[in-house]
C-alpha cells in the first residue's frame, strides 16, 4: 500500500500554472499526476473515470469555479482531498475561505514571481507537508480512494491523520483551573477555518476576557476569515491592528505574513492596558505569524489566568508556547484527536504532558466558557 503513488489531479484554467503544479509534483518522490482539467466540471468528469487521492484546484476558473467543483467532490468522492490554488487578490481570498469552511484540506498561493524555477520551488516547497498528509491518510484509511458514492446532504468528517500509537499520549493529572481567567490565547492551522467556523461562533457577544488567536495563513487571507466568522458570530472578531487595545468581547486575528504579540501599559488612571503588537520578525517553526511567539507574550504580559486552546494543524507550533505559559498561571485545552483534520499541533502539546484536557470540537465554545465564567 505505502509503496503505490500519490494520485493527483490537477485543476486550472491556465496551461502554464498547469504545468508549473505537474513539474512542482513530479519532483517529490511517490507522487504521479493522473491528469489536469481547466475547469471543474472536466475535472469531475475524470474523478468518475481514475483514481484520485488528491486534487489541486484553482479558486477562480470559467464554466464551473473551484468552490462549485468542491461541493461536488465532497458529495460524490469524499475520500478524495482537495487543496485550493488561490490568487492574493480579494475575491480570491474570499471564496478560498468559503473552500476551507466547506471542507477543503488547506490552500496554496499562486507564486506572484515572473521567474518559473522560483515559482516551481515556492509550489514544491508549499505542497511537502500537504503530500505527506494525505499520503499518511490514505495509508491510515486503506480503502480504494475516488469511490463513487450516493449523493449525501452532509459529508462526513475526514479520518484523523495521525499514525496509530501503541499508547495513548500521556495525559496531565487533573489541574486546578485558574480562579479567574483573564486572557484566552487560540493556536490553530491546517483545517483550522473549519474548526473556528464551530468554536468562535459558539461564543458569546459579552465573554469577560478577549481572545487572542493564531490561524497559519498567509497575508491577505486572514482578513476574510475574520470578515466570515465576524458575520457569522455574536462575539466580535477583526483582524488585529498595531497598537490597539485588547477588549473583553472580541477575538483578534493575527494578520497573516506578521507575529502578533500582547504588549502593555499603563493608562493615566494607573491601570495595566494589553495591547496589540505586530512584527515581521523571522518565522518560527517556519510559520509567521507563529503560535508560540503569541502564546510566550501573553505569558509575559498577564499575570496568571490565562486559558491555552491548540487546535488542528501540521506540526508544533504552539507547544513551545504552552510550556511557557504553564509557567505563568495557564489552563490548556487540546482538541481531540478524533475531531481533528490534521492531529500535529494538538499531538505535540499532549504528547509533552502540557494538556490539562483532550476536548472534541463541538465541546470546545461550551468548555471555554465553562471555564472564563469561574470566579466571576
Amino acid at each position: 500500500m505505502t509503496d503505490t503513488p500519490l494520485r493527483v489531479l490537477v485543476v486550472d484554467d491556465t496551461v502554464l500554472y498547469r504545468r508549473l503544479l505537474t513539474e512542482a509534483l513530479e519532483a517529490h518522490d511517490g507522487v504521479e499526476v493522473v491528469g489536469s482539467a481547466p475547469q471543474g466540471r472536466l475535472a469531475l468528469a475524470k474523478l468518475e473515470q481514475t483514481q484520485v487521492d488528491l486534487v489541486l484546484m484553482d479558486v477562480e476558473m470559467p464554466e464551473m469555479n473551484g468552490l462549485e467543483a468542491l461541493g461536488h467532490i465532497r458529495v460524490r468522492f469524499p475520500g478524495v482531498s482537495v487543496v485550493m490554488i488561490s490568487g492574493s487578490n480579494t475575491l480570491a481570498a474570499n471564496a478560498t475561505i468559503q473552500a476551507l469552511d466547506q471542507g477543503a484540506l488547506d490552500f496554496i498561493r499562486k507564486p506572484e514571481g515572473q521567474d518559473p524555477e522560483t515559482s516551481r520551488s515556492e509550489l514544491r516547497e508549499s505542497l511537502r507537508p500537504l503530500l505527506r498528509h494525505v499520503r499518511m491518510k490514505r495509508n491510515l484509511k486503506g480503502a480504494s480512494p475516488g469511490t463513487v458514492v450516493a449523493p449525501s446532504p452532509r459529508t462526513t468528517v475526514e479520518a484523523p491523520s495521525a499514525p496509530p500509537r501503541l499508547t495513548a499520549p500521556p495525559v496531565r493529572a487533573a489541574a486546578q483551573v485558574p480562579g479567574r481567567i483573564e486572557v484566552v490565547a487560540i493556536g490553530v492551522s491546517t483545517g483550522g477555518p473549519n474548526a473556528l467556523g464551530e468554536v468562535i461562533p459558539g461564543l458569546p457577544k459579552n465573554l469577560p476576557v478577549p481572545v487572542v488567536l493564531v490561524q497559519h495563513m498567509p497575508a491577505g487571507f486572514t482578513a476574510s476569515l475574520a470578515e466570515h466568522l465576524d458575520r457569522r458570530s455574536a462575539i466580535a472578531v477583526k483582524e488585529a491592528v498595531e497598537g490597539e487595545v485588547l477588549e473583553a468581547g472580541c477575538v483578534y486575528i493575527a494578520p497573516g505574513g506578521k507575529h502578533m504579540v500582547v504588549r502593555s501599559k499603563t493608562d493615566p488612571s494607573g491601570a495595566r492596558v494589553h495591547l496589540v503588537g505586530l512584527n515581521e520578525n523571522p518565522p518560527e517553526n517556519s510559520c509567521r505569524p507563529s503560535v508560540d511567539v503569541l502564546f510566550r507574550s501573553v505569558a509575559a504580559q498577564y499575570d496568571g489566568g490565562l486559558l491555552a486552546v491548540v487546535m488542528t494543524g501540521m506540526g508544533s507550533d504552539g507547544c513551545e508556547g504552552v510550556r511557557t505559559m504553564r509557567r505563568h498561571g495557564c489552563h490548556c485545552i487540546t482538541q481531540s484527536e478524533a475531531s481533528c483534520v490534521v492531529y500535529g499541533m494538538p499531538l505535540a502539546v499532549d504528547e509533552a504532558g502540557l494538556s490539562d484536557e483532550q476536548v472534541p470540537l463541538h465541546l470546545i465554545a461550551p468548555r471555554i466558557i465553562q471555564i472564563v465564567q469561574r470566579g466571576r
